[in-house]
């Protein structure tokens, strides 16, 4: 037996796993130590347990290359798994058919694929949670790619959580192959499916999988924002939680349900590269569905062919709440946001914040009124009509990434609102309230603020 006075703590910290750590451990009675000593030992049992799971997984990819055999058969190894090896595990192991063939890929990954993760298992620095987390993360890329994020994490995931992990491989494995996740992604969505079943005591269960994501993060912020509502309301007979689960099924059963004038909002954040890119991808989608006579403009966009800059602007970003997001899933969220819901953007440079907005269509009632007080008539040359009878326009369009910022707003009269739209006149607002406009026809002109009082001379737009 040993007890905190005699028992070295610092030198059980440095025994490594394996059958001298396992002695040691034998030896130890946890209750007759203190809680600091205490901690210590489950650490050693927990480098201990990493270390008897390896062995396992090394065993069961040995089990699951052995030919027929009996019990004097010498030892013999096929060169690949047998067809049914993992039905001898299920059976010895007592797993279910399914358990079995998920172990058995586990150990076949650990073993084969990712032999940086087996070796830290071994030794104790990662957990078998963790192990199964980084297999999971990079089980759909190629060998060479797994082994480039298996080195990415390794040296972090001693401190880090399972979710932690999670995370972070996600990002890796989007910035490491884009073009294979997007495939994936859209390849997954076409088996979603909604499941109907039976809980505990009674109750049931409904599940959607493999739903488009933009799709869930709007139906998420809208149940709970419509709970949050009547929540507030209430009485208090409700929490919270029961609440959105009331308004879940209300919605499915087609209820008459009090929305509350509820908007759903998410929140994005992603690189300033990758916003900057898909900005410019929505500008010249916009301009490939016009008219091929339209008139030059010097401000479009410049397209880039080459392969390094095809690359930029691709590195994932986040969907708050959802975790690492593709630059394809934030484009999908961003359309998805004219069906209805708004979302906000966080900008990142160097992994500092630079910018923070609101990226919804509606301007708030706000952003309306400074912007007809700032630009007070419409603000099409020549035209005089009062800013409380105009639209507050997006300067740049909101379906090309345009955002919903007084910065990109404008003053203009329904008449001339529908020449910018449909009559084919362009705009842009190099500086906050002033306007350059080129007509259908090539002609440019300028229209600036108009003068407001204490402003001294200004020019007259």
């Amino acid at each position: 037996m040993f007890d905190s006075r005699v028992l070295d703590l610092s030198a059980l910290k440095e025994v490594a796993p394996g059958p001298d750590l396992a002695a040691v451990l034998a030896g130890i009675d946890p209750t007759m130590l203190n809680g600091y000593a205490r901690v210590i030992v489950m650490q050693a049992w927990q480098r201990q347990s990493s270390w008897a799971s390896c062995q396992m997984y090394d065993v069961m990819t040995l089990v699951a290359r052995s030919p027929e055999c009996m019990v004097d058969s010498a030892p013999e190894l096929t060169k690949h798994f047998t067809e049914f090896a993992s039905a001898e595990i299920g059976a010895a192991l007592t797993m279910s058919p399914g358990s079995a063939d998920r172990e058995l890929s586990f150990a076949y990954e650990l073993t084969e694929r990712l032999p940086g993760t087996r070796a830290a298992l071994d030794a104790g620095r990662i957990d078998l949670a963790k192990a199964k987390e980084i297999a999971a993360e990079t089980a759909s890329l190629s060998p060479e790619l797994a082994l480039q994020a298996e080195a990415f994490i390794l040296p972090l995931a001693p401190g880090l959580t399972k979710q932690q992990i999670s995370r972070r491989l996600r990002a890796k494995v989007l910035a490491l192959d884009p073009d294979g996740a997007e495939e994936r992604r859209r390849r997954t969505t076409e088996e979603r499916r909604v499941r109907f079943g039976t809980g505990c005591e009674g109750t049931g269960e409904i599940g959607g999988y493999q739903l488009p994501l933009e799709s869930v993060a709007a139906a998420e912020a809208f149940v709970k924002a419509v709970a949050k509502a009547i929540h507030d309301e209430a009485d208090g007979e409700r929490t919270l939680t029961q609440i959105e689960a009331d308004v879940y099924l209300d919605l499915l059963q087609g209820h008459h349900l009090d929305t509350h004038g509820v908007v759903p909002k998410v929140e994005l954040v992603a690189p300033l590269e990758t916003w900057l890119r898909l900005a410019a991808d929505c500008r010249v989608a916009g301009e490939a569905t016009a008219d091929i006579d339209a008139p030059a403009r010097d401000d479009r966009p410049a397209r880039r062919s080459d392969t390094a800059a095809a690359r930029a602007g691709r590195e994932p970003g986040e969907l708050v709440g959802f975790g690492p997001v593709s630059a394809e899933v934030l484009a999908e969220i961003m359309k998805a946001a004219h069906a209805g819901f708004e979302y906000s953007h966080t900008a990142t440079h160097d992994g500092a914040v630079v910018v923070h907005g609101r990226g919804a269509y509606r301007p708030t009632k706000a952003q309306q009124e400074f912007v007809r007080a700032r630009d007070r008539t419409c603000r099409q040359p020549g035209c005089c009509r009062p800013g409380e009878r105009c639209d507050a326009d997006h300067t740049m369009e909101h379906r090309l990434g345009g955002p919903t910022c007084v910065c990109n707003l404008g003053a203009l009269c329904r008449r001339h609102h529908r020449a910018k739209h449909e009559g084919r006149w362009w705009w842009i607002q190099p500086e906050q309230g002033v306007f350059r406009v080129q007509s259908p026809l090539g002609h440019l002109y300028e229209r600036r603020p108009d003068p407001v009082p204490g402003g001294g001379e200004r020019h007259v737009g």
